[in-house]
């Protein structure tokens, strides 16, 4: 009997530490298992030295399986840890022409890092006339060399951009030494300038905000990056015309989308006093440009490299006006424009038209009208252009005189790259008419050889 109670005791201890053992048991509350226990000790199926032996084995099995959850759930912890660290690590890239980027997996930070170096020769051959002596000039000169910082941060859609002129204005400096007088020493230096420093709250494409120093929504080719302009440099238009950068707000926005680009607007206002400069009158500059383009997006590059298999065309409205302009007497100024931009297989034609009325109080108001027209053509696709520009400003009304500038050019340029690394070359007639007396004029023929690399 004896014999048959122990086989017994067996196979139930068996069956009770594979229950026990099983994922299901594993998860059976205490007093159940104490209370098949005790069934078994009272019904003399185990001893009461098996029974407080298995619950001894229980009780360790139950401390074994918490000490494993708490390892698995460190091991688990650890892993999840290091998974995001992982992902934490900004990534680096580098698109050429466009800079070093970092940015964070969920790209609320990003920051884009490049410059452009631009450095020309120009050869002046003067015309003589009674007043001037002019000599023929040659000279080198880094015309830009710029860094900017840009990206976003905190959101996507907060964009900022910081962009600086390591090649700024030459100044001459007195500089003082032992006592000496100042006069004595000069320092000529190159000043570091502002060019960009603003914000944009970009979170609609249909409605942005951009608050800093940046540029002026008026003519088309002021617009235009420096580093994609179809010549060495903008036409005479620009420097008369254009505001350029200046400090202020501004809203702009695009409608349509990639496929159905269809119109561009910006309205601005700004300081009136220009780039680095706070404002000193009275007055403030209000400036806005609408830009329809009625076949898709015309971009700004002025050069048609790739030859755009459609016709694109864009058509541009500007103005601008400055209240109370304080300066040397003057009231309100105002300038109207009108540009014309097209493209089609390797063919590219800019147009512009400006008028302008400078408030004059001491004498008559100035009225300036001037236009610029360029074509070029990609002779061979993607390497070599040819092109000519005609400009011209004529002045009207300053005390009686007349004065004028024109521009004649022709241009060449190589693209080893694009825009990204190429050079240029334009020569031509440039005339500096003053006024009636034809002996101050300042006329040349000019060449012009630039190389350009953006990184």
């Amino acid at each position: 009997m004896s014999g048959k109670k122990s086989r017994g005791s067996v196979v139930v201890v068996a069956v009770w530490a594979a229950l026990v053992l099983s994922p299901a048991a594993a998860q059976t509350k205490r007093t159940v298992e104490s209370r098949l226990l005790e069934m078994l000790r009272d019904k003399g199926v185990i001893s009461a030295a098996d029974h407080d032996e298995l619950m001894e084995i229980a009780a360790e099995m139950r401390r074994e399986d918490a000490q494993q959850d708490q390892l698995s759930a460190h091991v688990d912890e650890l892993i999840s840890r290091i998974q995001d660290e992982k992902k934490a690590e900004p990534s680096i890239s580098y698109k050429k022409g466009r800079g070093f980027t970092f940015s964070r997996p969920s790209e609320k930070f990003r920051l884009n890092i490049g410059g452009r170096l631009q450095v020309r020769l120009t050869y002046d051959f003067w015309s003589k006339n009674d007043n001037t002596s002019d000599q023929d000039e040659p000279d080198f000169d880094v015309r830009r060399a710029r860094i900017w910082f840009q990206g976003n941060a905190f959101k996507k859609w907060m964009r900022y951009k910081l962009q600086l002129e390591v090649a700024g204005d030459e100044v001459e400096t007195d500089v003082g030494v032992l006592g000496l007088p100042a006069e004595e020493f000069d320092s000529s230096n190159d000043l570091t300038e502002l060019k960009d420093a603003y914000f944009e709250v970009a979170k609609w494409r249909e409605l942005r905000l951009r608050a800093g120093q940046f540029k002026v929504p008026y003519s088309r080719q002021a617009i235009a990056s420096s580093g994609e302009l179809q010549f060495v440099d903008r036409a005479i238009t620009h420097r008369i015309f254009a505001p350029a950068r200046d400090i202020g707000v501004m809203l702009s926005g695009d409608l349509g989308d990639d496929d159905a680009f269809l119109l561009e607007y910006a309205a601005g206002v700004f300081d009136g006093e220009g780039e680095n400069r706070t404002n000193d009158d009275k007055g403030l500059l209000w400036a806005g440009r609408v830009a329809i383009h009625p076949f898709g997006e015309r971009g700004y590059g002025e050069s048609d490299l790739k030859g755009s298999e459609s016709f694109k065309l864009a058509v541009g409205f500007n103005a601008w006006l400055h209240q109370d302009d304080g300066h040397d007497g003057r009231g309100d100024d105002w300038s109207i424009g009108l540009d014309f931009a097209a493209v089609w297989q390797g063919f590219s034609a800019l147009f512009e038209l400006h008028y302008q009325e400078v408030d004059v109080t001491a004498g008559p108001d100035v009225d300036v009208l001037g236009w610029m027209a360029q074509v070029g053509y990609m002779v061979i696709p993607e390497k070599l252009e040819l092109g000519i520009r005609a400009a011209s400003i004529d002045w009207d009304g300053n005390a009686g005189s007349e004065s004028g500038h024109r521009e004649y050019l022709v241009v060449v340029g190589w693209f080893f790259d694009d825009h990204d690394w190429k050079v240029q070359a334009d020569f031509g007639r440039v005339e500096d008419h003053e006024g009636n007396d034809h002996r101050d004029n300042r006329d040349e023929w000019r060449l012009r050889v630039q190389f350009q690399m953006i990184f």
